[in-house]
């Protein structure tokens, strides 16, 4: 069996405090990769994007706490196989069999030394079997695949309310006065920024294109503007929208594409 090193942490806690002091401790004494949530809600977001080796989280926090933080950990296909280990002040044989029923790969008592942490953290990790058999890199593969094209999907379904949007600003900037169309066209800027470079990261190049034209025409606005308004600007603001309305007919196509792939392979 083929011990997996542990190179990533993410640390879950609502103290700032703490935080640093664990961040600091477990990248200088054993040179990981040591990712901060302040939050439970937090930690699931984050552990979808970075997916670390290792959760590394307080039982007690405001919201979501610890255990329902597993527990939703847990029912996600792409997050329920990392292991977590939680920092708790009551280490009792009962609540350590509760912790360890729902998931966790063991405990770490508070308060606790940070000095030490990383030697019962790294203990814990192997004792527990977090050095598990490393899964075949084609099961890697499949793994990431399947996340990419969950990630596509969620990206496409979120452009769709983001056109309408950027419809919506633009005709305001198209009625509005001078100051209050610099700010609308910054964030339709900003928008179709995020749209571009996404949409080219998930393989949709219609869809980037469109959106790049769109940042393109609210860059040429708001440099004008910081001149002079200029006869030519109610034209781009017109091409705006069409290109607000072209983009929005490439998602929706990419979307068909999408599903009719999909529905290639059910």
């Amino acid at each position: 069996m083929a011990i997996r090193k542990i190179q990533s942490v993410l640390f879950v806690d609502d103290d700032p405090d703490v935080c640093e002091a664990v961040q600091a401790t477990l990248s200088l004494i054993a040179g990981l990769q040591v990712y901060i949530a302040g939050s439970g809600e937090q930690a699931i977001d984050l552990a979808y994007e970075l997916r670390p080796d290792l959760v590394l989280m307080d039982v007690v926090m405001p919201g979501l706490d610890g255990p329902s933080t597993l527990k939703r950990m847990r029912k996600r296909a792409p997050i329920s196989e990392i292991p977590v280990i939680f920092l708790s002040a009551h280490v009792l044989p009962t609540t350590l069999a509760h912790f360890l029923e729902l998931g966790a790969i063991g405990v770490i008592g508070k308060p606790f030394d940070p000095l030490k942490l990383c030697d019962e953290l790294l203990s814990l990790w192997t004792r527990a079997g977090a050095a598990r058999e490393i899964k075949p890199a084609q099961a890697a593969h499949s793994r990431a695949r399947a996340r990419v094209s969950s990630l596509s999907a969620r990206f496409l379904l979120r452009t769709r309310d983001d056109v309408v949007r950027l419809q919506s600003m633009v005709e305001s900037a198209r009625h509005g006065t001078r100051h209050g169309n610099q700010s609308l066209l910054k964030e339709v800027h900003r928008v179709a920024h995020s749209i571009h470079g996404a949409g080219s990261m998930f393989g949709f190049p219609q869809v980037s294109a469109a959106a790049e034209l769109i940042e393109q025409l609210a860059g040429e606005v708001m440099a004008s503007r910081t001149v002079s308004r200029t006869t030519r600007e109610p034209a781009v603001l017109q091409q705006l929208m069409d290109c607000s309305a072209q983009l929005a007919r490439e998602v929706e196509a990419a979307g068909q594409t999408k599903r009719r792939s999909a529905g290639m392979f059910h």
